[in-house]
């Protein structure tokens, strides 16, 4: 099936799927206040009850559910995520949460409706099979644009980790990924920077009104780059050396925007970039997902082998003109989206914000709200009194095209600083690691993914982000210095002490992978992950709220 007839399907599956849940989305119920099965003897203010938790089976249920919404992609404020966000709301309704509400939002949809790479050399078309292409990155219209097809070779070779370690030391990585990006696009022209060989071979291919074909650059990092900062390190495997390397697609996306702006400042029509996977880990690349903010030029993507191919074609016969036509054909319009926001009253006023986002490439891509959903089961299940802390659930929309989030902080602000001790952000739970094992082999390689807990500053947070860390391998506490999650947000905007827990496996940031639900996820670990978000929870309710966030009072 071509990527445009999927395209088609998926949007015709959203559909369905928003008929069919968002009427769903309207029930209510009462908290659920005692006799709910809890162990007897047991103080629930302060101690764990593995009897109140949800079920494995409920756990897993709540991951496979997202894969009901165009089959788990749900991009920025389209139908899918909408309607997703409509059901979560519906959950937490059901579980007894009181106060629920739908919070609207302005949000920039940008919805592939076709992608395609024809050779226009041939006795008739020829189409170039492709997996994905850069969203936000441009809109040729149905009808495509025509140029040569050119291949600047060199690309690949661009390495930007030495000027990424060297942000990291100065700082400049603290403002998000995309003040990471704005900040290396800013370097292109400066020579002493490293970035000025990506204009050099751009400018000597002289690629104004071209469609450009192109290695997409890996970016590989030292895990002793995150290590030699860390404030705790759980390796019980061995699996993660001070010169172990670490190469994800999240970490390619900064080089793929920082080319695609290079090459819309040279002049391109388009691009075509080649991922350095083979097709089942290059299918559905949706990265990055922020040329909303940056000038790009509309940029489609191949896997390693078709790239390979194309190459070898191009550079047969150099001096053969090589027409081509690229479309990326995208509906764009500004729509109304929603925050997802519930407050689970406690015996004080005084809240722990418990967050993640609505809008992903697939299950894992988020499967924080389904992990909250097992967090929050577990309190409605505790009376009133017994809960410490009030909880406040955001789950925030549009992450991939920007606004829930900053908005949500922005419209609730002064209640945020009134009220709020803390806020944990939960991403990407359960991953299981799957890599190139072999030279076109993908594979499980038996590991749970690297997991990374930032923490604020403070005893208490420290000490808990460890004990967390502690509970599960291949897991590393940091500082607050790196750009890493959605909930950095909280602490840059809102002023918030923020714990982040995120993960970025390979098949992140794809569509279309359905293995990401059924292989994929460690579901007994996500399951204990929930037990000891929990426990977090308990454990930081129970601290005085001055130790929390000095200067707060209690009531």
């Amino acid at each position: 099936m071509s990527l445009s007839l999927r395209l088609a399907r998926g949007a015709g599956l959203a559909m369905a799927a928003a008929g069919l849940l968002l009427a769903a989305g309207c029930g209510s119920s009462q908290p659920v206040e005692g006799g709910n099965g809890g162990t007897p003897g047991i103080d629930h203010s302060r101690e764990f009850d593995a009897k109140l938790m949800p079920t494995l089976a409920q756990v897993r249920g709540w991951q496979y559910e997202i894969d009901r919404f165009d089959n788990g992609f749900r991009p920025a404020g389209s139908v899918a995520e909408i309607a997703y966000a409509q059901r979560l709301a519906s959950q937490l309704r059901g579980m007894g949460v009181p106060d629920v509400r739908l919070e609207p939002y302005p949000v920039d949809r940008w919805v592939a409706q076709k992608a395609q790479l024809e050779l226009l050399w041939g006795e008739s078309p020829e189409d170039v099979p492709l997996v994905s292409y850069i969203p936000f990155s441009g809109n040729t219209g149905a009808e495509g644009l025509e140029g040569p097809l050119v291949y600047v070779p060199g690309l690949a070779a661009v390495d930007l980790t030495d000027v990424v370690v060297r942000m990291l030391d100065s700082g400049a990585l603290a403002g998000g990924v995309l003040g990471l990006v704005q900040s290396l696009v800013s370097l292109l022209g400066d020579t002493a920077s490293g970035l000025s060989s990506i204009v050099s071979l751009l400018a000597a291919a002289d690629v104004r009104g071209k469609i450009v074909v192109y290695d997409l650059p890996r970016l590989t990092i030292p895990i002793g780059v995150l290590s030699s900062i860390a404030l705790h390190v759980t390796d019980d495997a061995g699996t993660m050396g001070f010169t172990t390397p670490f190469s994800r697609p999240f970490l390619d996306m900064v080089v793929a925007q920082v080319v695609t702006t290079a090459l819309k400042a040279a002049g391109a029509a388009g691009a075509v970039g080649i991922v350095d996977y083979p097709l089942e880990a290059a299918q559905g690349s949706y990265y990055p997902f922020f040329a909303r903010f940056l000038p790009a030029s509309p940029t489609v993507y191949l896997d390693r082998d078709t790239g390979a191919a194309l190459k070898q074609r191009l550079l047969a016969n150099p001096l053969s003109p090589k027409p081509a036509r690229l479309t990326l054909h995208a509906l764009e319009e500004s729509v109304e989206a929603y925050n997802v926001v519930a407050v689970l009253p406690g015996a004080s006023e005084l809240e722990i914000v418990l967050s993640s986002h609505t809008d992903g490439t697939n299950s894992i891509e988020d499967n924080g709200p389904a992990a909250i959903l097992g967090i929050m089961r577990y309190f409605t299940r505790i009376p009133q009194a017994q809960r410490k802390r009030s909880l406040r659930v955001v789950f925030s929309g549009g992450h991939f095209g920007g606004g829930g989030l900053g908005h949500y902080i922005e419209e609730h602000h002064d209640e945020l600083q009134e009220k709020v001790l803390a806020a944990i952000e939960i991403e990407h739970v359960g991953a299981r690691e799957w890599l190139e094992i072999a030279p076109g082999v993908m594979g499980l390689t038996g590991l749970n993914e690297p997991q990374v807990i930032v923490t604020p500053f403070g005893a208490a947070f420290e000490r808990e982000s460890i004990l967390l860390s502690q509970q599960f391998d291949r897991s590393i506490v940091l500082p607050p210095v790196l750009p890493f999650g959605e909930g950095q947000a909280y602490r840059n905007d809102a002023g918030l002490p923020m714990i982040q827990y995120i993960t970025g496996p390979v098949y992140l940031l794809n569509f279309g992978i359905p293995r990401v639900t059924s292989e994929f996820t460690d579901y007994p670990l996500m399951h204990a992950q929930v037990g000891a978000f929990v426990r977090m929870i308990l454990n930081l309710g129970n601290e005085p709220a001055g130790v929390l966030r000095s200067g707060l009072e209690e009531r």
